[in-house]
């Protein structure tokens, strides 16, 4: 590789090619302004359409109403197995089984309310069957 550098520079030499005329900065700012049109600014008064100025309050309420819905969305996420609920169906399983069905259609809980509970029960049975013997 050392070799191919060294015959590079020794074919095209160090010189990039490039140069900057003498004295070219010293009045590029004086020839640049020469160059550029005249054009006369003149303010325009512009008043802003009623979508303009309520754009922002209707970007501010879509952001808080999609906050909203991603706070209930997770929260039924984490709170899926309602606590009391699984916890009536409890207590009415070990009081009384013939209620339970009455329990259920009153709309006091869920089936998948019943049936995590009963799994949950079921598996800890399990566990502890497995830890006696």
């Amino acid at each position: 590789m050392k070799q191919d550098d060294s015959t590079i520079l020794k074919k095209y030499g160090k010189d990039p090619g490039f140069k900057v005329p003498e004295n070219y900065f010293d009045d590029f700012n004086k020839r640049m302004a020469e160059m550029l049109p005249d054009v006369e600014i003149t303010p325009v008064d512009v008043k802003p359409t009623m979508w303009q100025r309520i754009k922002p309050i209707v970007y501010m309420a879509a952001m808080f109403a999609g906050v909203w819905c991603m706070m209930q969305v997770f929260s039924n996420f984490t709170d899926s197995g309602n606590l009391d609920s699984v916890r009536a169906v409890a207590e009415k399983l070990q009081d009384d089984k013939s209620n339970v069905d009455e329990f259920i259609m009153s709309g006091g809980v869920s089936d998948y309310d019943i049936l995590s509970y009963e799994d949950s029960v079921a598996m800890s049975n399990k566990a502890d069957s497995t830890v006696d013997e």
